[in-house]
């Protein structure tokens, strides 16, 4: 009984607290927990359409629009749950890049509000904790903005495991029907809702095995099972097939499993093993910091609530790299890292803060500002001369920093371990926000980017503005222009779609005569029925080319990561835009 209150009181942290001061306590909580949800809010919704449609973006956002035109051919869809909502969603606020990435990025709001139905389970600043991480996540910030079904997965994954846990808590069967619904939100969204719920189900039974488990699992009544399994098949059919009136939807659902299963193997290469790994470490830095601290915290403490997300981190990690090719099982990650360190945040700050905490917080952060200033000055003129005094002036900020724990050490070290873990905290939410908006606002389509594989090229938007005026001016309208494309991708497609006389093929016809003319730079100039004037545009960025040599590589990545600056480029897509020679401007 002991063990369970200390336990309570640890994940609770206004347990024992009067009235007065758990209302304080609980409106600071709900104030913070609003601007975290402000700032998710800003950071994916900000701009949804700045950057142009990728590849298999384009796939997905066809079928939802083709869905709506009387006549045409059915595509695949990749999604169900993303192709009903987006299809349902696009009669009432157009067929835009904003509307077409607007569902993803509801979920992903979405996911970051689910953590404070874990208030106790994790505490209130514990929920606040993961929360604010999961907002400012550079890889969950940039599925958010990616059309398709892997930002619904998520959700649907994280709520099946906060259905799961309040099942535990409170044993009401209410969460029986969530968790199923999830269930069927899940399951017909991606494959990575199958990964999700496979690595939680493997951390679930290890858990068992081992005899971690603090709270036992209440099963429902025959009437709750029957409710919630008619929940799930209702959300997963209505979701499948369009509510009901695209019955080929549901085939797609069932191949999603398939698909999942077809991404286990292995290439060979442990460069590609490891890839994955580097894409989290890379852009989850407080994950990989505060989320190894919080494992060793939550054995030291032999916390069962805390080893529980562990084991569930831990499967996580290993189908990252049982499915090593599939770049989107690093989100998984994320879930119960952040949950984990809220359990931690939670712990550690269930004392009031002192004056010592602030203080020492503050020189902390004081010291990281002189060593990040140090370090960027450092990588900066670095590229023209090898002047060392950053460098010295960055070891003194360390020594200052150790002096510093020492100091405080001997006042009180409680103090210190608060100090530490906020101002890594703070430190690193502001490191990952500024790596988040770049990612999801600046490079979302730049494949020099770990996590991005492809992109549609930044040119694609100014060909689209020139095959307008072309036939405003053609044709007094901004999409009557006869344009014959030899280039055929989704990205053309979608792009294309509001030019109803226009044709896409693979190859230009001896006696082309249309006004306008799409073909690929490597083709050459075209056998034309007529006379044409060129100009290129690039369509897409299908890699990098090879790096090329260099004596500093670790100044070059670190000058990457911070700076964006690198000799790497990108390998282009180029197309050429052919008008036909009367309606070039003398």
């Amino acid at each position: 009984m002991q063990v369970e209150a200390h336990i309570e009181q640890e994940l609770d942290p206004t347990r024992g607290e009067t009235a007065g001061s758990r209302i304080a306590r609980v409106s600071v909580a709900d104030a913070l927990y609003l601007i975290v949800i402000g700032a998710a809010a800003v950071m994916r919704f900000s701009q949804l359409g700045s950057i142009p449609l990728s590849t298999a973006e384009a796939r997905e956002a066809l079928a939802a629009w083709q869905v709506l035109q009387p006549g045409s051919p059915l595509l695949e869809i990749g999604s169900p749950a993303y192709f009903t909502l987006t299809s349902l969603l696009m009669p009432l606020l157009g067929d835009s890049d904003t509307a077409a990435r607007l569902v993803p990025a509801i979920f992903g709001l979405g996911l970051v509000c689910l953590p404070w139905l874990l208030r106790r389970q994790i505490g209130a600043y514990g929920a606040l904790m993961a929360a604010a991480f999961l907002a400012v996540s550079p890889l969950n910030s940039a599925i958010s903005r990616t059309a398709g079904g892997d930002a619904i997965a998520l959700f649907a994954v994280l709520l099946v495991a906060v259905s799961t846990m309040r099942m535990t808590q409170d044993s009401d069967s209410k969460w029986f029907v969530v968790s199923a619904a999830a269930m069927g939100l899940g399951l017909a969204s991606s494959p990575l809702f199958y990964g999700g719920l496979a690595t939680l189900a493997a951390a679930l039974l290890l858990v068992k095995v081992t005899g971690t488990q603090s709270l036992t699992l209440t099963l429902p009544d025959r009437g709750t099972v029957i409710n919630g399994t008619i929940a799930g098949l209702m959300v997963m059919v209505g979701l499948s097939t369009r509510i009901f009136t695209y019955p080929a939807g549901l085939g797609a659902s069932a191949q999603i499993a398939g698909n999942w299963l077809g991404q286990f193997g292995y290439s060979g290469s442990i460069e590609s093993v490891l890839a994955p790994l580097f894409v989290l470490a890379r852009y989850e830095i407080a994950l990989v910091v505060l989320g190894f601290a919080s494992i060793i915290w939550a054995l030291w403490r032999d916390n069962a609530p805390a080893i529980q997300h562990s084991m569930w981190l831990v499967m996580a990690l290993t189908l990252i790299v049982l499915q090593s090719g599939t770049l989107s099982n690093v989100l998984l990650a994320t879930l119960p890292g952040y949950l984990l360190i809220g359990l931690a945040s939670a712990s550690l700050f269930r004392r009031p803060f002192n004056q010592w905490t602030g203080l020492f917080t503050g020189g902390l952060l004081l010291i990281g500002a002189v060593l990040l200033v140090n370090t960027t000055r450092y990588l900066r003129v670095s590229v023209f001369e090898q002047d060392l005094s950053n460098v010295w002036m960055g070891l003194l900020a360390v020594a200052g920093a150790v002096l510093l724990v020492y100091y405080f050490w001997a006042l009180t070290e409680a103090s210190i371990t608060q100090g530490l873990w906020l101002a890594a905290i703070i430190f690193l939410l502001a490191y990952e926000w500024g790596t988040a908006w770049q990612l999801t606002h600046t490079s979302a389509n730049d494949p020099r980017e770990s996590w991005v594989t492809e992109g549609t090229d930044d040119d694609l938007p100014l060909m689209l503005k020139n095959l307008r005026d072309i036939s405003r001016q053609a044709t007094n309208s901004d999409s009557d222009l006869r344009l014959l494309s030899a280039v055929d991708t989704p990205v053309l497609r979608w792009y294309l779609r509001d030019f109803w006389q226009g044709t896409i093929g693979e190859s230009v016809p001896p006696d082309a005569q249309e006004q306008v003319i799409i073909s690929r730079v490597e083709d050459g100039e075209p056998a034309f029925g007529s006379d044409y004037v060129g100009s290129d545009f690039g369509l897409q960025r299908i890699g990098t080319e090879p790096a090329p040599e260099s004596a500093t590589p670790w100044s070059d990545l670190l000058r990457w990561w911070l700076f964006h600056e690198t000799a790497v480029k990108p390998i282009e897509q180029r197309v050429i835009l052919w008008v036909r020679g009367d309606l070039v401007m003398p």
